[in-house]
């Protein structure tokens, strides 16, 4: 075989080569494609799943909840009354982690739409006080609410997620605090800004460092040594809120400090209702 053969039959193996390695490369695109969809697919069907699973949970919940309120009313014997109370409070709690779990898939599927009203912030905050305030006084918990002395500073904003958010915060102030400790919802009001800063302080054992990197992104790890000190709930709160102050147009934030404490804030650009404007 002479140099020239030599030369030819070189440049055939080398296209074969060449042919077999676009060929693998072919099939392992298609192959990573294939896998791709398959789990982007997965991963509506979860999310789909989740939702229908959400909607047909709260059905019965309102029913069970319907139940037990009126047993709870209406009975004079002591342990049904304990009894009805013990479930329609682990219902509401049910129906409250149902609708965060909805809630965030709104936001993620970017169908959660903000429902602006007229109200009283200071009304809004002091129905988050006393909502709270039975569970705080039998915990041993100090609830206390600190503004910047207004009587009245109508806004217009959405009431029902501004509430949402702040008793979310306040809950985990109550969980995580201690005994004797103390919980404040502060509201600041910088008025040439025209922001509102809202901030949850307690007095807690403050969050774990390995804990920290998570607490807006994913619920707690069960078996983080942070969730077990915690009674109730899954941990949805927090994710949930960071997720409603964003598309408030805020930002959620904290600071925290080992066996000091923790607080929680974020500050809304806040639109003045007409009145309020005229009267300022």
């Amino acid at each position: 075989m002479n140099t020239h053969e030599i030369f030819q039959l070189s440049q055939w193996l080398l296209l074969a080569v060449l042919a077999v390695a676009w060929l693998a490369t072919l099939l392992r695109n298609r192959g990573l494609h294939k896998a791709l969809q398959q789990q982007l697919d997965s991963q509506q069907h979860v999310q789909n799943f989740m939702s229908s699973m959400s909607h047909h949970l709260r059905t019965p919940l309102n029913g069970i909840m319907g139940y037990a309120e009126y047993i709870h009313s209406s009975s004079k014997e002591p342990m049904i009354h304990f009894t009805s109370k013990i479930i329609l409070e682990n219902s509401l709690e049910m129906l409250h982690l149902v609708n965060g779990m909805l809630d965030i898939q709104k936001i993620r599927d970017g169908n959660l739409q903000l429902s602006e009203s007229e109200f009283d912030v200071y009304d809004l905050l002091e129905s988050v006080r006393e909502l709270h305030q039975p569970r705080a006084t039998r915990l041993n918990i100090t609830l206390q609410l600190s503004t910047d002395q207004q009587t009245t500073l109508k806004i217009k904003a959405d009431p029902y997620r501004l509430r949402q958010v702040l008793n979310n915060l306040v809950d985990n102030a109550i969980a995580f605090n201690r005994p004797q400790g103390q919980v404040t919802l502060l509201l600041s009001h910088d008025t040439s800004a025209g922001t509102l800063t809202f901030t949850v302080n307690d007095t807690g054992l403050g969050i774990p460092q390995d804990v920290q990197k998570n607490l807006f992104t994913r619920p707690g790890d069960p078996s983080s040594h942070f969730a077990l000190r915690r009674k109730e709930g899954a941990g949805l709160g927090l994710v949930l809120s960071h997720q409603l102050v964003k598309l408030m147009g805020g930002q959620l934030d904290y600071r925290t400090e080992a066996g000091v404490g923790s607080a929680f804030f974020f500050t809304l650009p806040v639109q003045k209702t007409p009145s309020e404007t005229a009267a300022a």
